[in-house]
């Protein structure tokens, strides 16, 4: 069973808890780290994404690109410092030959336009199908004026079908935090001057919004496709429905005996329960991959020929 509830979890492991604490404040703490001990079965998916922009965003359900074609070509990932260190930094992107490149965190998906008549206000909307917004919580909002003042809102939501910022546009957004919501919503930019609304970030729970971004060349502005293969992120659960995408119920089992052994500052026990973790979770790894495991193949003259002599 590659996904499991909470509710399911809680109702297997909860005896692995000491009763006065809270299992999903627990999970919380341990199935992150579980989430980084490999690519375990479950955490990788494709996804899609369609844009005119020369860069783009990782979803937050992602944590990092495992693979990426652009237009059904094949794209290499360069690191961070690549601009730095290999081709200088390209205003209108990098060259095609070096695929993409990591271009770091931001705080939203996509940057609002910068034209003299672009101006933005800023609305929280429900997201499908909820109708409503979370009866409570709040977003705070830090953007700029487009005299290059600061300005800083918090929209406190009561259950509204949407909710929107004071009269108050601006012209870009340098942050956006949120506390207490039990549900995901959208904060969104609207457009002041009939444009295309801009969907700036998805956030439930408490945190700051950051979204992964890799820049590619797209000097035309035409529409293009990536195709992205990734690694799931850990979004924390709040509730007995949200889903674990992974489900070696013993191996969560000694993740949380770890986690117990060390509150009670016992290292050497610690150290036991997760390496049996990160082995039973390498053995269900190896387990599902089928004829799909890796294998080291040697082609010197390329794929679809023979090398005569040589088996």
């Amino acid at each position: 069973m590659p996904a499991l509830t909470v509710k399911a979890v809680t109702k297997a492991l909860s005896e692995y808890v000491r009763p006065d604490e809270d299992i999903v404040a627990k999970l919380n703490l341990v199935m992150p780290r579980i989430y980084a001990m490999g690519m375990w079965r479950d955490l990788l998916y494709d996804w899609n994404i369609e844009t005119t922009n020369k860069y783009f965003s990782l979803p937050e359900h992602a944590d990092s690109l495992l693979g990426a074609l652009v237009n059904d070509y094949p794209a290499e990932a360069q690191a961070q410092w690549h601009d730095y260190r290999i081709a200088g930094y390209a205003k209108e992107g990098p060259s095609p030959i070096f695929g993409v490149v990591d271009d770091g965190f931001h705080p939203i998906k996509e940057d609002l336009l910068t034209g003299d008549t672009d101006d933005y206000q800023i609305e929280v909307r429900p997201v499908s199908p909820n109708t409503l917004l979370p009866s409570e919580g709040e977003v705070t909002f830090v953007g700029e004026l487009r005299s290059g003042a600061t300005v800083e809102e918090t929209l406190l939501l009561k259950g509204e079908t949407e909710k929107r910022t004071a009269s108050v546009t601006i012209t870009s957004a340098t942050q956006i935090s949120f506390a207490d919501l039990h549900e995901d919503v959208d904060v969104v930019a609207i457009h002041m001057n009939g444009g295309d609304d801009i969907v700036l970030a998805r956030v439930r729970g408490d945190g700051v919004s950051r979204y992964r971004r890799f820049r590619f060349e797209n000097s035309s502005g035409s529409v293009k496709t990536a195709r992205l293969l990734l690694k799931r992120a850990w979004r924390p659960v709040l509730t007995q429905k949200d889903v674990l995408h992974l489900g070696n119920l013993n191996a969560i089992k000694h993740g949380l005996l770890g986690m117990l052994a060390e509150d009670n500052a016992d290292l050497e026990r610690a150290q036991y329960h997760w390496t049996i973790c990160r082995q039973l979770l390498n053995e269900e790894l190896d387990a599902t991959r089928g004829a799909a495991k890796p294998k080291l193949s040697l082609k010197p003259a390329g794929n679809y020929t023979g090398i005569p002599n040589l088996l």
